[in-house]
């Protein structure tokens, strides 16, 4: 019987019916494909902040950074214009950075760069954390949303001056309900769970009072920093367990996350420029050293061929720098004493038409943290030997052998990046134009002054 049901099937299944289901199958499934996206992008629209535009860029200018057209000879006469290639924020210190377009240029720096900071309390004081001894920070992605001219201006958000929504994988096994969202808003079959929260750029006085916030002493490497505990913050209160899983902190010690303000701001006390030049003293909120980190892609080129062959080519992002710049020989940035912004990008943004100089005050001294990989949030090494159990870290290991390139620094793990300080002048420029001092990919760097660096050379106070 089964049999006949079989040959009576078969003998109906013309070429067109088949024909007819295929096609009806696939009309089905493409009306699933594109009704499951629509939902999707409806679900991802309605967690955007309501009142803000994102500011960054989704394609990389750094895509293409292992080029050979960006190899420049040390010493090697060029005539080519040096370019800025690429522009980084990194709001809350030691995570993943936000590359933009184009960055307002103010006294501390880049707007919005190293703005938080991470804090753990220990033994009663409260120490700021980083990638070096906490790599997965590389793992913690930042976006940043700001106001724009139709913002509400009674929305909480516009009036912090806009958010940070932070997100970071999911420490905790995934149930399969996570997981199915997961895929769902990635569209990606592997993607797991992340745990993701908004934080006010900076609230006002009304918004600090409603919240309870504090200000909050800690410890930034040997200096005293200070700024606003948004640990109260529900939506932060709600993320920070599963953050100090994730970053793996014990469990008896709080973590929390801080925010200058204007009034923390500190002058720096190491390596300072000529107050002829910059006018009023360098200031900087949770930055390492100064305001400004430059980095010139010829000198990462020149560099990678001296590490062991299984750790290149080196990345530029591992160096975390504001500016990335091409044009100029390799290590020629450690020359510079001096030099100005040209603004030469094309550009329908409004911007001053001013070129602003930045004062070279030292050479970067490397730590460890180039050593973690920016993608997986590792510590990397070379290959061990046989008798070795671990090979040596690196770039860190190459750094020391080949770019000890001076002895001012004894704790330095070599030298690469420069630290600058914008002048005043490029503000008072500025404000004479009613505009703001924006430096955009595309601009030119005019050396004005070149001369030798020693890091440590000058003075503690201005």
């Amino acid at each position: 019987m089964l049999a006949g049901l079989l040959r009576d099937s078969l003998s109906r299944l013309t070429p067109r019916a088949v024909i007819h289901t295929l096609s009806y199958s696939l009309l089905l499934f493409v009306i699933f494909l594109v009704t499951a996206r629509v939902a999707r992008d409806v679900l991802i629209s309605r967690r955007r902040p309501k009142h803000l535009q994102h500011y960054g860029l989704i394609k990389s200018n750094l895509e293409d950074q292992y080029d050979p057209k960006y190899d420049r000879a040390e010493n090697e006469s060029v005539t080519t214009p040096i370019l800025i290639k690429a522009l980084y924020i990194h709001p809350i210190k030691s995570c993943a950075p936000i590359e933009v377009r184009r960055a307002l240029l103010t006294k501390i720096g880049f707007a919005y760069d190293r703005c938080f900071a991470v804090a753990v309390e220990y033994e009663d004081k409260w120490q700021f954390i980083s990638q070096r001894t906490k790599p997965r920070m590389a793992l913690i992605k930042q976006e940043l949303w700001l106001p724009h001219a139709a913002s509400d201006p009674g929305d909480s958000l516009v009036q912090a001056g806009g958010c940070l929504i932070v997100n970071f994988p999911d420490p905790d096994p995934p149930v399969w309900t996570e997981r199915v969202q997961a895929i769902f808003e990635s569209w990606s079959l592997s993607a797991m769970p992340e745990v993701r929260f908004t934080v006010p750029l900076l609230p006002g006085t009304a918004q600090i009072d409603e919240l309870g916030l504090k200000l909050r002493d800690f410890i930034i490497h040997s200096r005293t920093a200070s700024g606003l505990d948004l640990g109260c913050i529900p939506e932060v209160a709600a993320a920070l367990p599963k953050l100090k899983r994730f970053l793996k902190v014990p469990e008896r010690q709080s973590l929390t996350l801080l925010r200058c303000t204007p009034d923390t701001l500190v002058p720096t006390n190491k390596n300072l420029a000529p107050l002829k030049y910059i006018g009023t003293p360098a200031m900087h909120g949770y930055t390492d050293q100064q305001p400004v980190h430059i980095i010139n892609l010829p000198s990462v080129h020149a560099t990678s061929p001296l590490l062991p062959k299984e750790n290149q080519p080196l990345s530029a992002l591992r160096f975390r720098a504001n500016m990335y710049i091409f044009g100029a020989p390799a290590y020629d940035e450690e020359t510079w004493k001096r030099f100005r912004i040209l603004p030469k990008a094309a550009t329908t943004e409004r911007r001053a038409r001013v070129a602003p100089a930045l004062s070279v005050v030292c050479r970067t001294s490397r730590c460890t943290m180039p050593n973690v990989n920016p993608d997986t949030g590792l510590f990397e090494e070379e290959n061990a030997p046989p008798e070795r159990k671990k090979g040596k870290p690196q770039p860190s290991t190459t750094l020391v052998e080949y770019r000890t390139v001076e002895s001012g620094n004894p704790a330095a793990l070599g030298y690469l990046g420069m630290h600058c300080v914008p002048e005043d002048s490029g503000f008072k420029e500025a404000i004479d134009q009613g505009a703001d001092l924006y430096v955009e990919v595309g601009d030119e760097i005019e050396v004005i002054e070149t001369g030798h660096h020693l890091y440590g050379s000058t003075g503690d106070d201005y």
